[in-house]
């Protein structure tokens, strides 16, 4: 068969054979590397073949033959913001030190990307799915059946029937608001974005738990999408109110941004005028103006965390909490005078 007969389908291990003048077993030698030896110039011959024919090895058909293809499927809703854009790096850290590799898929909340993205990770053959992501049919969590190892990230509580890995964003929320509170902030509001299914607002929790314990007034909380903008629409609504706030807590760090630009904007001083604390702890926090005071998420851990869970597919399905960081820097100022 020549090369042009081959276009009008997809061309095969014995496809290559042929064309190489060897046998199927030898294509299969040259393309998973072993187990046993073949002549350079035998090689040279498949790989000739193989680049004239365009031919590309089944990842599903080669897992069956080696047990696995050392690649895991990551699910992420976006990659601009530096919450994910760090998480995936630290994933990738983690998987690499274990010889694993990822295979990026972005979802963008829209259902026929989510569908789209879990189908051809799976067909890819890929070992185990990573979900840093909320899909809204729920039926693409069980994608790849029972043999398909899986983990759910950014959750922070148990999910029924998988292992999931999260931080302890009540603590966390806990910990920048009671940070407030010790610089002698009496009002301080909160910023966040709303929550997606199989997530609660423990940042809310967390916030009104340390005010409540200290004896302060307990304000609505501004909810807000996670981003800038959001963060920036935000404060600017709390900026309106009878009583604005001294202190405000944010839900991120992009929105932590955005109300830095808002008070700007209304020519605030920060921490003179407003001290800001943000959630999550990326690099973009310590680049703002002011640099932010931040409780940190451990991404590295939690990354380490997922990956250990898609190789030990075997235990049964449980939830991990890690504890986050405070990182005190300019933006939640010293601490204020008593009047």
């Amino acid at each position: 068969m020549s090369a042009d007969e081959t276009k009008v389908r997809a061309p095969t291990r014995a496809d290559v054979a042929r064309l190489a003048g060897v046998s199927t077993a030898v294509v299969s030698y040259v393309v998973n590397g072993g187990p046993r030896t073949v002549a350079p110039s035998t090689r040279l011959r498949v790989l000739n073949a193989i680049k004239q024919l365009n031919y590309r090895p089944n990842p599903s058909a080669r897992a069956l033959k080696r047990g696995s293809t050392h690649m895991l499927g990551l699910l992420v809703t976006e990659v601009l913001n530096p919450f994910f854009a760090e998480y995936i790096d630290a994933l990738d850290e983690a998987a690499s030190k274990l010889d694993r590799f990822l295979v990026l898929s972005v979802t963008r909340e829209v259902p026929d990307h989510e569908a789209q993205a879990v189908t051809s990770l799976v067909n890819q053959g890929v070992d185990g799915l990573i979900f840093l992501c909320h899909v809204q049919d729920q039926r693409l969590y069980q994608a790849g059946g029972a043999g398909m190892a899986r983990v759910m990230l950014d959750r922070n509580a148990p999910m029924d029937g998988f292992s999931s890995v999260g931080a302890d964003s009540e603590e966390g929320a806990a910990m920048g608001t009671d940070h407030l509170i010790e610089r002698g902030h009496r009002n301080i509001g909160l910023i966040t974005g709303a929550m997606r299914r199989h997530n609660n607002d423990m940042r809310s929790v967390g916030w009104a738990r340390e005010l409540a314990a200290a004896g302060l007034p307990l304000s609505e909380p501004v909810v807000t999408t996670w981003t800038r903008e959001g963060g920036y629409l935000g404060a600017k609504q709390l900026f309106e109110r009878d009583e604005p706030p001294t202190a405000i807590m944010a839900g991120s760090d992009l929105i932590a941004i955005g109300v830095l630009q808002a008070a700007h904007e209304a020519g605030m001083d920060i921490p003179q005028d407003l001290a800001v604390v943000s959630f999550d702890g990326t690099s973009e926090s310590a680049f703002s103006w002011p640099p932010l005071t931040t409780v940190r998420q451990p991404f590295e851990q939690m990354a380490e965390a997922a990956i250990q869970v898609l190789l030990d597919g075997s235990e049964a399905p449980r939830h991990q909490s890690f504890p986050m960081e405070l990182i005190v820097r300019e933006s939640s100022g010293p601490a204020v005078p008593s009047p």
